[in-house]
């Protein structure tokens, strides 16, 4: 009896041990014209890739699937070069759940935390450079009139300000490798006393490697 109970406690302990070890996951579930078919579709850390770190899949009946640990990790997602078509590429992080990508000339991804904010980020980010380039013409326009070209430019600066102010909160909301990575790719943006705020904050520990 005590013989019984002993494997049996064994086991529970071997079976519990083997269940706090599994690691968290993220599946991508990826759709793309099934035009695309028989092409390859990468997984590529960013900002340091290497031919041993970048993860590929060949799309099929126009989807792909990608499953990877969810270790915060940043990634794009792009189609190998010999496309045929234009497919933005679209960046991500690993976070747990399910990722759905949605590949084409405006790729998009919705389905976990980070990643909605980044979408929401990113749309923003194309309004504003649409929005700016859109002024931008009618300032070359207009360029002798100098009343017309002066509310232009302010118009121009305030879509800008707008923008940098979205993407330093969305960084200052977050102290992770998402922050940290929007933070050395587009520190330039930020004026001196948002950057001293972001690292009174603790950015610093978030950026990637060099």
């Amino acid at each position: 009896m005590n013989k019984s109970f002993l494997y049996l406690t064994i086991l529970l302990f071997i079976i519990n041990g083997c269940h706090t070890a599994e690691k968290r996951t993220m599946n991508i579930e990826g759709i793309i014209s099934s035009a695309h078919d028989g092409q390859i579709m990468y997984l590529v850390p960013r900002p340091h890739p290497t031919p041993e770190t970048v993860d590929s899949t060949y799309i099929t009946n126009g989807t792909f699937f990608f499953s990877i640990p969810a270790d915060s990790g940043i990634y794009d997602l792009t189609i190998s070069r010999q496309a045929d078509a234009y497919v933005q590429r679209l960046l991500i992080i690993a976070e747990e759940g399910t990722l759905h990508a949605n590949m084409g000339t405006n790729s998009s991804s919705s389905g976990t935390p980070l990643n909605n904010q980044l979408q929401h980020w990113k749309e923003q980010m194309e309004t504003t450079a649409k929005e700016t380039t859109l002024l931008s013409l009618k300032i070359n326009k207009n360029k002798e009139n100098d009343i017309v070209t002066t509310t232009l430019k302010e118009q121009w600066d305030s879509i800008c300000q707008n923008f940098n102010d979205s993407t330093f909160y969305l960084i200052k909301q977050n102290m992770n490798p998402l922050g940290g990575y929007l933070f050395i790719t587009l520190e330039n943006i930020f004026n001196e006393q948002q950057i001293n705020e972001l690292k009174k904050l603790g950015i610093d520990k978030w950026k990637p490697a060099p």
